[in-house]
């Protein structure tokens, strides 16, 4: 009894151990997805990225339960596929870019509805997406910031710390980033619906703003971002590193004290408007216009004026009207007025004080020749003459021919600053010649020689001046000396003298039978210095014009024309015109001569037409144009120097009009018209009209007119309209159904007159739903098992040729397909060779190995086989 009931106890533990793997088969997660999906990884080129399920609903979800779809965002809405697997690594392609990770359930998984996530913009390292996360963080939330924060603080630490500082860093970019997308997950709504009576609950219906088809047909969902406004400022003091606006110590008179700087940015991203401000102890500029996000401003600062002696330091806060305040330092010290007095307000005295003053310490004590000191010593200088008396200069004299001298000696005690006397008429030079500058210093008994002469340009007149040499230290220390001279008239000789201009020229391009050429104009100047009476000039062969003027004063002009006489033949023509005056006694004077030649030469016959426009393009017609373009006029001219007479142009294919005139003398020109000829079939039309005379010369316009073939209409097959995308194997009541609707013709982008396409209207199953636009793309899901017809109306349109419109003809196409009730998977776990399959096992998110439990069921199992054939043997 004893064994048997070992028995029974070891068989009961081994059942009771046998249990256990049923609690492993417990319901698989169902219903719809919720919560937050995120993205594992730093928004950098090379990291790689996964799904996060840290706060997705149900909790039990894995990525056995999900199809992925990694896409690019390039703008608000326009999405690229770039990956369906689990993990997706970041390209050189996607900088700049956000990534959106789209998670839809598997087939027969018991979930619906999709999740969706988005990254940051992708940065080109992983050191700038952190820095990015840094700057979402911020303003994010409180406590994600403190995160990041001691993430930073701990970037040091041990490798294991540094890893987990990076997970956290992640959460907060995903925390900042996903937090800034629409809270819905649930991409499923409903299109404009015309509802008849049926069982809505039946349909889940997907908006046009919710669907996005990638390059691959798959349909996305797409989210709103919301943007966040930020108003910060900061201030920047010129030239320090403190950022103080430090004025150091100053005396009590602040008018002498110059501004300060300080730089003002908005470092937000939304304009900041600032307040006036009045601080105690400065005053500072207003900013009275609004600053724009990341402009700057410079406003000075400066110490108010009658600060009393002391320290003053106040921090300037400029305040702005959306609550930003921006400050920096400003301090100044101001020291009181000094009652000692100054030395330079000490005047010399008349006489030399009756008792010495005291020196307290010897090398203090000013020594005879400090010029400093020099002022309180007597001072006294002379001259060795009274006046510089120059001789007379004649008038319009170059340089003056006499200079004197005159000398200065100290006679007084002590170091005299010369001050050197200025004048209008002479000039004070030192004793080689150059200028004499003020400050030279005299020691006591010296002297110095200057030299006086008087300055260039002076007209006739008498000129007297007095040239002071006085102390810079004492303006009553002086000697002077008086300076005269006179400049005469100076005696002119009489000067007769005509200038030409020019004084020869000449015609030698002169064709027999020529044109009164352009006349030359000759311009006669006086030279001299007297008045001159000009008599008429003439020639032989030449033309002469009347004189402009006949008497002319010194400086004077005056102007004539010549031009070779009409009709002189071949040869060699040469002239001498004199321009002469009629002296006092009644002689001719002649003043000067003008040489003028002409030749004329043999007349060569050039015959020349010339045609413009050279080409003409009458542009394209198509066949069968009722009015031919219009008429284009040409104009043939005489290039050459002999009459021509033209004969008419023709055309093969082109209508000539008739010329305005048919003899033309050189330079004359003449028109007519030309028009492509009506009626021509279809083709390129190219001649060469040609305008020709008796002379045996011609010219030639080419002509160009392109007739095209009429165009037939682009008629579309309504058998080519069709739907893609429903599945033949059918769906089941958890499936999400999508489908594109393709009319026939809409791939026509460049339609004309005529053309004919289908455009897709509607849709229905149970319901009949309508589109506004393209994509013409849905998505519903039904949740009831049968046999159902999906059917599209697509309207017939026809281009005017500016618009497509709708013709009120439609056509229809339908498709069939089936829905299956979804089966209900049951916990009954079965020993399988090779372990559950993904898809024949229903996942519990319990990872653990139920092998030795089935091992240990199968032994116990045995035992109690054993127990029982052995007990009936026992009996």
């Amino acid at each position: 009894m004893e064994r048997k009931r070992f028995l029974a106890v070891v068989m009961t533990v081994m059942m009771v151990i046998s249990m256990i793997p049923s609690m492993v088969f417990a319901a698989a997660p169902s219903g719809e997805v919720g919560g937050k999906l995120k993205i594992k990884g730093l928004a950098a080129v090379g990291v790689v990225l996964s799904a996060d399920y840290a706060k997705v609903t149900p909790e039990e979800v894995t990525d056995e339960d999900f199809t992925f779809s990694w896409s690019r965002q390039t703008g608000e809405k326009e999405l690229t596929q770039v990956g369906t697997e689990k993990t997706y690594t970041i390209t050189q392609d996607d900088l700049g870019c956000r990534l959106v990770l789209d998670l839809t359930p598997v087939d027969g998984s018991g979930l619906t509805g999709t999740l969706t996530a988005k990254t940051l913009e992708v940065a080109a390292t992983e050191e700038e997406a952190k820095a990015e996360d840094t700057q979402q963080a911020e303003t994010a939330d409180g406590t994600e910031n403190a995160q990041l924060e001691e993430t930073a603080d701990n970037a040091e630490g041990s490798k294991d710390s540094e890893n987990q500082d990076t997970d956290r860093t992640e959460d907060v970019q995903q925390d900042a980033g996903n937090e800034q997308e629409d809270e819905s997950q649930n991409t499923e709504g409903q299109l404009e619906e015309t509802t008849e009576g049926t069982d809505d609950s039946q349909m889940k219906i997907y908006t046009e703003d919710q669907l996005q088809v990638d390059e691959n047909g798959n349909v996305q969902t797409d989210g709103s971002e919301k943007d966040q406004k930020t108003y910060e400022a900061t201030a920047t003091v010129e030239d320090s590193e403190d950022q103080i606006c430090d004025f150091g110590t100053v005396k009590s008179d602040l008018e002498d004290v110059e501004a300060q700087y300080v730089q003002i940015t908005n470092t937000g991203n939304e304009s900041l408007n600032f307040q006036e401000i009045s601080p105690e102890h400065f005053m500072v500029q207003d900013i009275t216009e609004p600053l724009s996000a990341g402009e700057s401003v410079s406003v000075w600062i400066q110490p108010r004026e009658g600060l009393e002696p002391g320290e003053y330091d106040d921090m300037i806060t400029y305040r702005t009207e959306e609550g930003i305040e921006v400050s920096f330092e400003a301090k100044i010290a101001v020291e009181g007025e000094d009652d000692s007095s100054d030395d330079e307000d000490l005047k010399p005295s008349d006489e030399p004080s009756a008792e010495p003053t005291e020196t307290p310490d010897d090398s203090e004590a000013p020594s005879a020749g400090d010029n400093a000191d020099a002022s309180l010593e007597a001072q006294s200088l002379d001259v060795n003459t009274g006046s510089l008396n120059f001789s007379d200069i004649e008038e319009n004299y170059t340089q003056a021919n006499e200079t004197l001298s005159v000398t200065v000696t100290n006679t007084g005690d002590g170091t005299v600053t010369l001050k050197i006397p200025k004048s209008d008429y002479f000039e004070v030079m030192n004793e080689d010649g150059s200028e004499a500058v003020s400050g030279i210093q005299i020691a006591k008994g010296d002297s110095l020689m200057f030299m006086v002469q008087p300055k260039t340009g002076l007209t006739k007149g008498d000129y007297s001046d007095t040239l002071i040499f006085e102390s810079e230290e004492d303006s009553e220390v002086a000697a002077q000396v008086t300076a005269e001279v006179s400049v005469k008239e100076a005696e002119q000789e009489q000067i007769t003298a005509v200038q030409a201009d020019p004084e020869s020229f000449s015609y030698d391009d002169l064709k027999e039978g020529y044109d009164t050429p352009e006349a030359t104009t000759i311009t006669l100047t006086n030279t001299g210095n007297t008045t001159v009476s000009l008599m008429q000039p003439y020639a032989e062969y030449f033309d002469i014009g009347e004189l402009s003027a006949s008497v002319l004063e010194p400086g004077d002009s005056a102007a004539f024309t010549a031009v070779p006489v009409t009709g002189l033949k071949v040869g060699n023509y040469l002239d001498s015109i004199q321009i002469a005056q009629t002296s006092s006694e009644g002689q001719e004077d002649v003043l000067t001569t003008i040489k003028a030649s002409a030749t004329v030469s043999e007349v060569k016959k050039i015959y020349k037409l010339s045609v413009t426009p050279e080409e003409l393009n009458f542009g394209k017609a198509k066949e069968g144009y009722s009015e031919a373009p219009e008429a284009q006029k040409v104009t043939v001219t005489n290039e050459g120097n002999t009459n021509v007479t033209l004969n008419a142009p023709s055309g093969k294919n082109f209508k000539i009009g008739k010329l305005s005139a048919t003899e033309l003398a050189p330079g004359e020109s003449c028109t007519f018209k030309i028009r492509p000829k009506a009626g021509l079939k279809a083709g390129s039309y190219t001649e060469s009209v040609v305008i020709d005379n008796e002379q045996q010369i011609s010219a030639e316009v080419k002509v160009q007119f392109t007739v095209k073939a009429a165009r037939k209409a682009k008629i579309a097959d309504p058998a080519d309209n069709k739907i893609t995308g429903i599945s033949s194997d059918g769906y089941t009541t958890q499936s999400k159904i999508t489908f594109t609707a393709v009319g026939a013709g809409m791939d026509n982008e460049s339609p004309g007159k005529g053309d004919v396409r289908y455009v897709p209207y509607n849709w229905k199953v149970i319901n009949t739903n309508s589109w506004s636009s393209a994509p013409y793309t849905a998505a519903f899901g039904i949740t009831k098992a049968g046999t159902y017809t999906l059917t599209v109306t697509f309207d017939r349109q026809k281009y005017n040729g500016s618009e497509w419109e709708n013709t009120g003809e439609q056509d229809t196409k339908q498709v069939n397909f089936s829905i299956t009730q979804a089966q209900t998977v049951t916990a009954t776990p079965t020993p399988q060779p090779n372990g559950a399959t993904a898809k024949s096992a229903v996942k519990t998110g319990d990872t653990t190995n139920i092998t030795p439990f089935v091992i240990i069921l199968a032994i116990a199992a045995g035992c109690i086989v054993g127990v029982v054939v052995y007990t009936r043997r026992k009996k």
